[in-house]
């Protein structure tokens, strides 16, 4: 049901996977996704892709580089700018597809990269349609959630980790990295909520607990800011928000959402951070209203 294929972004092969849908029911549209922060393919995502190639979609998933099986150095290393490079190298491989329409692409992601997604429709007004999972949209909210919930003792340590890692980079060629998620009582890690413990759980084979100290540096976090655009936009957006998050922040979503007005549409779920990518109930709703709104803007 799958191809596995690979791009070019800015020199470096980029791992991703092709999902086909049968040829009596494909449609000539293709949805794009991938992972939030430090997430690959095989962390939750290949039943969204599955079920939209199911329902007729071409769907393309893909690793950035640095990350699960793509090249790329240094590894775990979250760039926003490398990731929009990115980002733009798998549409434009979607669309060169010979049975997919240029002109009917939708985008999907999830937390840090359903802010990627809103960032790359507002700068291609090819993009037709955006779904966007309980995303970071205000990244300064979303780190004063993760100081709450890390508390001040953990949060102080992150800060020296990353000042240390500063102050020896030049004489190191393996930084200590960061843990991306919480595990258990006592981890110091960028997600800080209980909730982040799903995220191991979901992991597959290719996916590190882990986050390189040069991403609070030199990676333009702050960027990925979809709260600024909202004047700008002019892509219709499902944003699927969890109404248990503690990983982001649901006040800026509902925000965004009413100044976006009838361009967003908000459905909340009885959800956490990760409840969508498991197997369950609420996952099926969320690919079932995906690919219900991408039918209705991606098909004609």
């Amino acid at each position: 049901m799958f191809k596995e294929i690979s791009f070019k972004s800015h020199g470096t092969n980029c791992h991703a996977r092709l999902y086909e849908p049968k040829r009596a029911n494909g449609n000539s549209a293709g949805v794009v996704l991938a992972h939030g922060l430090s997430g690959t393919i095989d962390a939750g995502l290949i039943a969204y892709a599955e079920g939209f190639a199911k329902a007729g979609f071409h769907a393309l998933v893909f690793d950035y580089r640095g990350f699960g099986l793509s090249d790329g150095t240094p590894r775990q290393f979250v760039s926003v700018p490398q990731q929009r490079q990115d980002w733009r190298q798998a549409i434009m491989t979607l669309r060169g597809h010979a049975n997919v329409d240029e002109h009917r692409i939708g985008l999907w992601g999830m937390s840090f990269s359903g802010g990627h997604v809103i960032h790359m429709a507002h700068a291609d007004p090819k993009i037709r349609a955006v779904v966007s999972q309980v995303p970071m949209i205000d990244p300064v909210l979303a780190i004063n959630v993760g100081n709450y919930e890390r508390g001040v003792e953990k949060t102080e340590a992150i800060r020296s980790h990353v000042l240390r890692w500063l102050k020896r980079r030049w004489f190191s060629n393996a930084p200590e990295m960061i843990m991306a998620a919480r595990c258990r009582d006592g981890d110091v890690a960028v997600l800080a909520s209980k909730e982040a413990a799903a995220y191991a759980k979901i992991g597959g084979p290719s996916w590190r607990n882990e986050v390189h100290p040069g991403t609070f540096i030199s990676g333009k976090i702050l960027d990925n800011n979809p709260s600024l655009l909202t004047d700008d936009l002019t892509v219709p957006m499902l944003l699927q928000m969890g109404e248990k998050d503690r990983l982001v922040s649901n006040e800026a979503i509902v925000n965004f959402a009413r100044r976006c007005g009838p361009l967003a549409t908000l459905s909340t779920y009885d959800a956490a951070h990760f409840t969508m990518l498991q197997n369950n109930a609420v996952q099926k709703q969320a690919i079932k209203e995906a690919i219900g709104f991408y039918h209705e803007h991606l098909t004609l």
